[in-house]
């Protein structure tokens, strides 16, 4: 008898799943579009018309990326050259967004080649030359660039070189000096440590912070010791509320305007981060809310160089329609509805704050992965 209630009971969670899984996929089915890059540098098919009308008509448009790939900022660029922004607000720390906007519009172009294959990692997200040039695209057209990250442990020495350069101390400018020496030779220990971890560079912050200096001097060195602290608690809320925070700080720069969001595809879900918290992407949708508008939240994923279709396990029921290298663009509203109706229930958690937190899934058939390049001297 015993033997017989336990199959039974196999048998009906075997068939809800299957059950499960082929609504799923039927919905999947009935709600995706495909497009492809054209010779203008952007995109045509009906899921970049799709793409281009929801863009449009939202307020705070959202995307959740890949990092250090060459095919999101293509996308971007798309948008931005198809689609008039005021602000554009990125996982970068202000300050370094400051210190590249300045060498973009003073530099020559063969001196902007050599500042960015000098700095490399210090430029965090940047790095990259197809990122990089999508940032020069930004500044030409004129939109508003806000950083809201902490501060690299690799941006030490470009932040303390432009720091030394601007200082109208003497004391402060040895120090700055003596900081970026020492900051190069914790690099030649393979990044086995880190300056800013280290004892001396907290003791040079503190003696620097007892020195005349400006009040931009000073909020750097303040964002740096903040930066070190949380580095060193590795508490990621911690993080993610002082990303808010910066992104509060600008609230009345950007809350009436359009406003184009990009951090990794963690930070952007409407309700909890595929990270357990509640993060940029909801602290922007309550406040579109706030205003009687809405937030447009557009997740980007895709296959590297080596990976085949069955290595994006989590996103199989996407990736069944998949048949070509077009570009795939999914509308997971009615994923969400059946959700909420309690017709679907998703087993995998991260894949359900996905499809309850984004409102579109964009799949790239090859992601081409940017090398990451160590930093030299200033």
């Amino acid at each position: 008898m015993k033997k017989t209630k336990l199959l039974i009971l196999t048998l009906f969670i075997a068939n809800f799943s299957y059950a499960q899984t082929a609504l799923m996929d039927s919905l999947i089915q009935k709600n995706y579009s495909t497009f492809k890059k054209n010779n203008n540098n952007t995109f045509e098919g009906k899921g970049w018309i799709t793409l281009q009308d929801e863009i449009s008509k939202n307020n705070s448009v959202l995307l959740g990326e890949l990092h250090f790939t060459d095919e999101v900022p293509y996308f971007t660029n798309a948008i931005i050259n198809n689609i008039k922004f005021d602000n554009y607000i990125l996982e970068i720390d202000p300050y370094t967004i400051n210190t590249i906007s300045t060498k973009i519009k003073s530099l020559s172009s063969a001196e902007l080649d050599k500042f960015r294959n000098e700095s490399g990692s210090a430029l965090s997200f940047l790095q990259g030359e197809a990122e990089f040039d999508l940032f020069k695209n930004i500044l030409q057209q004129n939109i508003k660039l806000y950083g809201a990250d902490q501060i690299s442990l690799f941006s030490d020495r470009l932040l303390l070189s432009e720091l030394r350069k601007q200082t109208k101390n003497a004391k402060a400018k040895e120090i700055y000096k003596q900081m970026i020496a020492n900051s190069a030779a914790y690099d030649t220990k393979n990044n086995t440590t880190f300056y800013l971890f280290s004892d001396d560079c907290l003791a040079k912050m503190n003696a620097l912070s007892t020195l005349n200096l400006s009040a931009n001097e000073k909020e750097q060195l303040e964002a740096l010791k903040l930066s070190r602290e949380l580095y060193l608690s590795r508490i990621h809320p911690l993080r993610v509320q002082y990303m808010k925070h910066l992104i509060l700080e600008k609230l009345p720069e950007w809350k009436d305007k359009k406003n184009l969001f990009k951090f990794g595809a963690n930070h952007l879900p409407k309700g909890e981060s595929l990270m357990e918290v509640f993060d940029i992407g909801n602290l922007v949708s309550n406040i579109e809310e706030a205003n009687y508008r809405k937030s447009l939240h557009i997740m980007l994923i895709g296959k590297e160089e080596g990976e085949t279709l069955a290595d994006l396990d989590q996103y199989k029921s996407f990736l069944t329609v998949v048949k070509d290298d077009n570009w795939y663009t999914y509308d997971l509203s009615p994923l969400k509805q059946a959700i909420s109706k309690k017709k679907l229930k998703v087993e995998n958690l991260e894949l359900e704050r996905i499809i309850k937190g984004y409102d579109y899934l964009v799949f790239i058939p090859n992601i081409t992965k940017t090398p990451k390049r160590g930093r030299k001297d200033y």
